[in-house]
């Protein structure tokens, strides 16, 4: 049996690093200076810090601007897990699987929609996506414009399933998705 090019060259591939990681152990470059209050180990310390500066096609508009971006991503992820903790808390009965796109979906549709309705749709649409989008709109309305007392309610209700998921009637998990949008919304909110 022949072995397909394509083994071939990771062959090759796996081979090089190898050797390069081979090279790089039985270098002879200088160890690094255990005692740093030696003399000698000043010229090396400033030798690497002049390898890692960063050089002048830098600027520091666009330092800020890359760092700014990277500290919004790295919030996001951190939002992004306080909101699925939060979801387990509050709907434990319900698959985590679940609860974790859900709380995915909402945060990319809270980017993306003004209206709480057109929210909840959305992150629904993502568990759900058999569901037409009319037939979510018409099931999140009450859901989205009730006052905060049948909005507690309806919360309390999804808290107090007994029956797993996978029992659930196709209209009850619209509903249940939508309960958990709503209240995964309104967590992202009380973060901001």
């Amino acid at each position: 049996m022949a072995t397909p090019p394509d083994s071939q060259f990771f062959f090759d591939s796996q081979t090089q690093a190898e050797m390069e990681m081979l090279a790089a152990i039985v270098s002879v470059d200088a160890a690094y200076p255990w005692n740093p209050a030696e003399l000698e180990s000043e010229s090396y310390l400033n030798a690497l810090e002049q390898v890692f500066l960063l050089s002048d096609s830098f600027k520091d508009s666009e330092i800020t601007e890359k760092s700014q971006l990277l500290f919004g991503q790295l919030a996001q992820v951190w939002t992004a897990a306080d909101l699925q903790k939060s979801l387990r808390q509050k709907f434990d009965r319900l698959p985590q699987d679940l609860l974790g796109r859900i709380a995915q979906s909402v945060q990319n549709a809270v980017a993306k929609y003004e209206s709480l309705a057109d929210r909840m749709v959305q992150s629904a649409l993502d568990v759900l996506p058999q569901w037409p989008e009319e037939d979510l709109q018409v099931l999140a309305r009450p859901l989205a414009y009730a006052m905060r007392e049948v909005d507690g309610n309806a919360e309390e209700s999804v808290v107090a399933l007994s029956r797993p998921w996978t029992e659930l009637s196709e209209i009850e998990q619209a509903r249940v998705s939508l309960v958990v949008a709503r209240y995964a919304i309104s967590q992202l909110e009380v973060a901001d």
